[in-house]
């Protein structure tokens, strides 16, 4: 036994991929099955209160696997926005303001911080004979821990792990009908009812709106600019957009797996990481 863990304790496991695609689910059976922990490496679940339109994971969906950077820091407030948010924005650079990794982040979160809050989950994870698995669709976060950057450092890398990347990636054909359902799916769950919550609770409305997809969209039909069926209608094309460009980015990703049928890769999976381990 004490030969297996000093084999596991510097390994990681990353489910990259598609919305929609299963990673929440592959994650957690992964979990159970090889003793891990979850990282999840979603910019939008960080924030509390953001729980349906980022598809976070549940209590009952969770059966007792651990996640790891859900629910870290509440959402800007309208004055704390003002307060944050750039005075502009140029083509391609990015709405957050990087914070001090060496405090608690109290209104917004960046690579940066998930960056060096995950790296010290992993030690603890390994530290306790169990293997971490970052989950999630926010391929900058997971590429940081991955590759190792050292902001600091002039993009100087510093990983002393190995790492087996399984990305997942149904065809457009595939994907689409389950992005369809989900956004139904949400509708009934109360997402639309979630984001007027947070907006009543005092949460920046134009900070909101600049995360995009769900929660742009749903500000956008409180607000009485979309009817329902036009908010289904954005909600979908959207969403496969934005299906195309994760595409895109994780196909770049180097000494990374891809599976593309749903119908097996789950027990793809399995086989994957039992091999990644057993080197």
């Amino acid at each position: 036994m004490c030969d297996i863990l000093l084999r596991m304790k510097n390994k990681l496991i990353s489910i990259v991929g598609l919305t929609a695609s299963g990673k929440t689910g592959i994650g957690i059976k992964l979990a159970k099955m090889f003793n891990g922990e979850v990282i999840s490496s979603d910019s939008r679940q960080v924030y509390t209160g953001l729980d349906i339109g980022s598809a976070k994971v549940t209590l009952e969906e969770a059966d007792g696997v651990v996640h790891h950077l859900i629910d870290v820091i509440n959402p800007p407030t309208t004055e704390e926005w003002e307060k944050l948010k750039p005075k502009s924005k140029k083509r391609g650079e990015s709405i957050y303001v990087p914070g001090d990794v060496d405090s608690k982040p109290n209104a917004l979160f960046d690579v940066h911080m998930f960056q060096k809050m995950a790296t010290e989950i992993m030690a603890d994870i390994w530290s306790r004979g169990k293997v971490p698995i970052i989950v999630g669709g926010t391929g900058l976060y997971s590429r940081a821990v991955i590759e190792g950057y050292d902001y600091g450092k002039d993009g100087e890398r510093n990983v002393d792990f190995d790492v087996l990347q399984i990305a997942l990636m149904p065809p457009k054909e595939v994907i689409g009908p389950i992005i369809e359902r989900r956004i139904i799916e949400r509708i009934d769950q109360g997402m639309i009812e979630e984001t007027k919550k947070l907006i009543d609770a005092g949460a920046s409305k134009e900070w909101l709106h600049g995360l995009g997809l769900d929660y742009m969209l749903n500000v956008e039909y409180l607000d009485g600019k979309l009817t329902i069926d036009e908010y289904k209608y954005w909600h979908y094309t959207k969403s496969m957009q934005f299906a195309k460009r994760q595409r895109t980015w994780f196909k770049r990703e180097r000494d990374t797996i891809f599976l593309e049928n749903p119908n097996t890769y789950r027990d793809e999976c399995v086989e994957l990481v039992k091999e990644f381990l057993e080197k």
